[in-house]
């Protein structure tokens, strides 16, 4: 019985850390991603291809008909959607996580208490 009470407890207690280090990175990341947007306002920067004519000689009919050529192009902007995503994300891990690791840190320190208080 005691065996049991080992194991269940440090079952427990596993639950608690991991659930608690879940309930961290999911505050973190939604802070991560509020300060990045809306604090320090980082823009997210991406090449787009864009339409450009080209210069062609006149001796070659068949190559001088083709006068468009894709440059890419340099666009930066912030990126809110990707950010409420993250915001999101990081906010469901945290409400889930943080009761879980609050309801398993108060079941094990009342074993934990109701062992020490059957010791003395």
């Amino acid at each position: 019985m005691n065996w049991l009470k080992v194991i269940l407890s440090a079952a427990m207690a596993l639950v608690f850390v991991v659930s608690t280090i879940f309930a961290l990175f999911g505050a973190g990341e939604a802070l991560s991603a509020t300060f990045r947007t809306y604090v320090l306002r980082v823009e997210q920067c991406r090449y787009d291809m864009y339409d450009m004519p080209r210069a062609m000689p006149l001796e070659d009919k068949e190559e001088a008909a083709v006068t468009v050529a894709q440059q890419p192009k340099e666009t930066c902007a912030i990126n809110y959607n990707d950010t409420k995503r993250e915001i999101a994300n990081g906010l469901a891990r945290f409400f889930v996580a943080a009761p879980l690791a609050a309801v398993f840190f108060i079941a094990t320190w009342r074993m934990v208490m109701n062992e020490t208080k059957k010791r003395h």
